[in-house]
């Protein structure tokens, strides 16, 4: 007599499942995008003065002052006495975020430092970019 076995083999196709590799991609996908860091400028093309010293400072808003004396934050161009309520709304929106102004060398002073004197009422760490 011949024994017959328990085991069918049939040759059948076999899928693999990859749902749960796409998940993995897409889970990938979305921490690389959430953690991504974007560079900001801010709008204007801007010739800086020359410093004696220097100091490296990766700010969260930047504000530059042309020397038409606009101010220009998140490329759009302010008057001194439009910027207070910008500069507010950056700082709610990261209230720990500190803030570098870019001076053109024609710029007037006293705009650079009306920047400066609302950024510190507004409590923000400031200083003023150079070459």
């Amino acid at each position: 007599m011949a024994r017959r076995s328990r085991v069918n083999i049939q040759d059948e196709d076999t899928e693999l499942n990859m749902t749960p590799m796409l998940d993995v991609v897409f889970i990938l996908l979305i921490f690389f995008i959430v953690t991504s860091v974007f560079v900001k400028t801010p709008g204007v093309d801007i010739f800086k003065p020359v410093a004696t010293t220097a100091e490296e400072w990766s700010p969260g808003i930047l504000i530059a002052v042309n020397s038409d004396d606009e101010v220009w934050v998140d490329k759009r161009p302010y008057s001194l006495n439009e910027v207070r309520p910008v500069i507010l709304a950056l700082r709610d929106e990261n209230p720990k975020a500190t803030a570098i102004i870019i001076g053109d060398t024609e710029a007037n002073v006293g705009t650079v430092m009306g920047v400066q004197e609302i950024l510190t009422d507004l409590g923000v760490s400031t200083r003023v970019s150079t070459e």
